[in-house]
């Protein structure tokens, strides 16, 4: 300690330590640099990534850039948390790849993404749950493809959504549509328009113009398992003022139960008990 005291001074000792310490910490962040290497087919800058033609996500880089591009690369599908290694993305862009299949899952992790463009592949299947948990999604495009149907509420996650393109391929506008048909008229997103291959009558019209929805097709959500309380030997359904409705007949109490389905609740709730003696119509026909 002496001999230190008479060389240099407690001052200059300490700052010498300093100078150090901030010299390995530099050596150090150099040498993570070093490693962290663009890959081969792509080209990147300090906050983004782009490839060509690869088949493989890059798996080595910085996990703070905030955009990625892959582009006429390999792929056949988008497998479930492809891109979970790269938390801070903003912007993925999947375009003209070999993409038909979209699994669920297949953005989880990316909480902060906010534009998806998925344009130009051949994506044909897409899971129900594909974009979980993308709520501060802004923009998502899947034009051309060759997508024809949608799972129902596909969307429900994406609370932010601005904009949505589906250009470029062709629905079959049928009874499974008719939650998109919905989903169409009261979403603030602005969607680009749903051109319909089929039925026949509806072949290049929009999916907004097709009338028959509302008589031709009848769509509830149903509980997995509802047990209700009544013994039967028949059980019809049917519509009025386009909700739908339940009869259940007890011809050995002369009682009819009619129950209506609860959207919010989602299970089946009492509407009336019709007896011998109720004169009810239309709605009692069934019974």
């Amino acid at each position: 300690m002496v001999v230190l005291r008479g060389c240099c001074g407690g001052s200059s000792g300490g700052s010498l330590l300093l100078l150090l310490l901030a010299a390995a910490c530099l050596l150090q962040r150099a040498q993570v640099r070093r490693l962290v290497r663009c890959p081969a087919t792509c080209s990147c800058t300090k906050d983004s990534i782009i490839c060509v033609g690869s088949s493989w996500v890059p798996r080595i880089v910085p996990g703070d850039i905030s955009s990625l591009s892959l582009v006429n690369g390999t792929f056949s599908e988008i497998k479930d948390r492809m891109f979970s290694h790269l938390p801070s993305l903003q912007l993925l862009l999947l375009n003209s790849n070999s993409f038909t299949v979209i699994r669920d899952d297949a953005f989880a992790g990316l909480f902060h993404l906010e534009y998806l463009f998925i344009e130009g592949n051949k994506i044909e299947t897409i899971s129900r749950n594909a974009f979980r948990g993308l709520r501060d999604l802004t923009h998502l495009s899947l034009a051309n493809n060759h997508i024809k149907t949608l799972p129902r509420d596909v969307f429900s996650d994406l609370d932010s959504l601005i904009e949505l393109d589906l250009r470029g391929n062709k629905f079959e506008c049928d009874c499974k549509a008719k939650w998109l048909y919905l989903w169409l008229k009261m979403t603030n997103s602005t969607v680009s328009d749903v051109l319909c291959i089929g039925p026949p009558e509806y072949q290049e019209k929009k999916l907004n113009d097709v009338a028959s929805f509302d008589y031709e097709c009848t769509t509830t959500d149903f509980v997995v398992h509802q047990t209700l309380p009544y013994q039967s030997v028949s059980v019809d359904t049917f519509n009025s003022k386009n909700d739908v409705f339940v009869a259940i007949a007890q011809p050995s109490m002369e009682n009819c139960m009619v129950l209506e389905w609860d959207h919010i609740e989602m299970n089946f709730r009492s509407y009336d008990n019709i007896t011998g003696n109720s004169d009810h119509t239309t709605e009692t026909d069934s019974c």
